[in-house]
C-alpha cells in the first residue's frame, strides 16, 4: 500500500472514531429572502449512550439589531453540552458555533435552541431549525 492510500485510510478511520455527526441548527426567519428555508426533517439518528454527538449553530441572516444568547437544551434532562450557550452579536456567532452533546438516558431525545435578547436588543422573529429533530439513544 502506498503512502497516500495509507494516509487517506488513516484519516478516514480517525474521522470515524471521533464524535458522532449530529445536529446542525440554521437560523430561519419566514418571509426574509436572505434566510435559508427551513430544512426538511430527517429520521431520528441512532447514537450510543455516552457518545459525544457533534453539532453546530449557523447564522446567515437576522440578529442584525444587537446581541443575543442562544441556549441549547435537550429532552434528556441529564444531557451535557459543551458549550451550552453561544453569543450572536450583530449577525455573527461569536466563535465557530460548534458544540457537542452527550446523552445520559436511553430513549428518543431532541435538542432545541432558544434565543434570548441581550442588553435591550429587539427580539428576533425567527428560530433555529435542523433536519435532524430526534436522536434514538441506545446502550453502548
Amino acid at each position: 500500500m502506498n503512502a497516500v492510500v495509507r494516509t487517506v485510510c488513516g484519516l478516514a478511520v480517525a474521522a470515524g472514531a471521533g464524535a458522532a455527526v449530529g445536529q446542525s441548527f440554521h437560523y430561519v426567519e419566514p418571509g426574509v429572502a436572505r434566510c435559508p428555508a427551513a430544512p426538511t426533517a430527517a429520521a431520528a439518528r441512532t447514537v450510543k449512550l455516552g457518545a459525544a454527538v457533534s453539532g453546530s449553530i449557523n447564522v446567515s441572516c437576522g440578529f442584525e439589531n444587537g446581541s443575543y444568547t442562544v441556549t441549547l437544551n435537550s429532552s434528556d434532562s441529564g444531557a451535557t453540552f459543551s458549550p451550552k450557550t453561544f453569543v450572536v452579536n450583530f449577525g455573527r456567532v461569536v466563535g465557530n458555533g460548534a458544540f457537542a452533546v452527550t446523552f445520559s438516558t436511553p430513549g428518543v431525545h431532541s435538542i432545541a435552541a432558544t434565543i434570548t435578547s441581550n442588553m435591550g436588543s429587539s427580539a428576533v422573529q425567527g428560530s433555529f431549525a435542523s433536519a435532524v429533530s430526534a436522536f434514538s439513544v441506545v446502550p453502548p
